[in-house]
C-alpha cells in the first residue's frame, strides 16, 4: 500500500518527456513479452499485412495454429479477430506526424500554452536541455521524415487490402504523437556540435535509403521478394534505415554534455524491439513462401548481429 502511495504521489512531478520515456519503455516490454507466449498466439499478435493469418494463404502456418490449439490460442484468436482495420490506416501515422509538426510550429509562432506549459515543466525539472536550434533542427527531421512517408503513402507504395488488428494502429498513433511533443526551453547554442552534425548525418543516410526501399517494394508485384540495393543484404533494409533515422535523431537531440536524447533513445529501442520481431516473422514468411535458400545468406535487420 505504501509503495502504491509513493507512485501516486511521484506521478504529478512526471515531466512532459518522462511520461514519453514510459510509455516507449511499457510499450517495448509488451512487444518483447509477446516472444515469451505460444507461436500460434505470437503469429495472432504481431502478424499484419501480407503475413496476417486473416490474408496470408501460407496454410501451414494455420494448420501450426490448429495444432497448438488450446485455452489461450483460441481467446487470442477471438480477440484478435474483434477490430481488424485496413492495413492502409498506417497512413494515419503520418498524417498524425505533419500534423504535429505543424501544430508545435503554431505553437512557437503564436507563443502557444501547450507549448509553454510543456517547456515549463521540463525546465522545471532541472534536466539538461536541448537548445533552441537543436529543437528547431530536431522539429525539421521529424517534420521531413513525417513528410516523406506520408507522400509514400499516398504516391509511391501500393494501396493493399490485407488486415491488421486495431491495437498495431494505437500503438503506432502513441508512438507518433510521443515523439512529436514540444521539448524544451529557449537555450541558444550551436548546430555545429559533433552531435548535431553525427546525428543529422546519420539520419540523412536512413532517410535516404528508406525512400530507396521503399520505391523497390512499390515496384514489385504483390508478395514477391525484394532483392535490389540494400535488400541484397538484409531481408527488412528499410526498417534498418527507421532505426537509422531515430537513432540519428536521438544523437542529434543530445543535450549539452549527454551524447544521446534519452526520450528519443526509448524510442529508437521501441523501434528496434517493434520491426525486429516484424523483421524475424518476415524472414520466416519468406522461407516459407520462396524457399529458405533464398533469404538464408541475408540478416533480418540489423548488419553482423540480427
Amino acid at each position: 500500500m505504501a509503495s502504491l502511495t509513493l507512485i501516486t504521489e511521484a506521478l504529478p512531478a512526471l515531466t512532459p518527456a518522462q511520461w514519453c520515456q514510459i510509455f516507449f519503455g511499457i510499450s517495448s516490454a509488451a512487444v518483447l513479452a509477446i516472444q515469451a507466449i505460444p507461436k500460434a498466439a505470437q503469429h495472432l499478435l504481431l502478424d499484419y499485412g501480407a503475413r496476417s493469418p486473416a490474408s496470408t494463404d501460407d496454410r501451414a502456418k494455420e494448420a501450426a495454429g490448429a495444432e497448438e490449439s488450446n485455452g489461450f490460442n483460441d481467446f487470442v484468436k477471438v480477440a484478435t479477430s474483434v477490430g481488424q482495420i485496413p492495413h492502409s490506416w498506417f497512413m494515419h501515422f503520418y498524417v498524425a506526424s505533419v500534423a504535429g509538426s505543424a501544430f508545435w510550429a503554431w505553437q512557437y509562432l503564436q507563443g502557444g500554452s501547450a507549448i509553454a506549459s510543456v517547456a515549463a515543466q521540463q525546465a522545471a525539472s532541472g534536466a539538461p536541455s536541448m537548445t533552441f536550434e537543436q529543437t528547431v533542427l530536431v522539429w525539421a527531421l521529424m517534420a521531413l521524415q513525417g513528410g516523406k512517408r506520408l507522400y509514400e503513402c499516398l504516391f509511391v507504395m501500393k494501396p493493399g487490402s490485407s488486415k491488421m488488428w486495431f491495437v498495431h494502429w494505437l500503438l503506432g498513433m502513441g508512438f507518433y504523437l510521443s515523439s512529436l511533443r514540444g521539448t524544451t526551453k529557449p537555450n541558444f547554442g550551436s548546430l555545429l556540435s559533433p552531435t548535431a552534425i553525427v546525428g543529422t548525418a546519420t539520419y540523412l543516410y536512413g532517410w535516404t535509403n528508406q525512400h530507396l526501399c521503399h520505391k523497390h517494394l512499390a515496384s514489385l508485384k504483390k508478395y514477391s521478394l525484394p532483392d535490389q540495393g540494400l535488400f541484397r543484404h538484409l531481408v527488412c533494409p528499410h526498417y534498418t534505415c527507421e532505426c537509422l533515422i531515430y537513432l540519428g535523431l536521438a544523437i542529434a537531440a543530445a543535450p549539452e554534455g549527454r551524447l544521446i536524447n534519452r526520450t528519443l533513445l526509448c524510442a529508437f529501442w521501441f523501434i528496434v524491439a517493434n520491426l525486429g520481431t516484424t523483421a524475424d516473422g518476415t524472414k520466416k514468411w519468406y522461407a516459407q513462401k520462396f524457399g529458405a535458400e533464398k533469404v538464408a545468406d541475408k540478416w533480418r535487420m540489423i548488419p553482423f548481429i540480427f
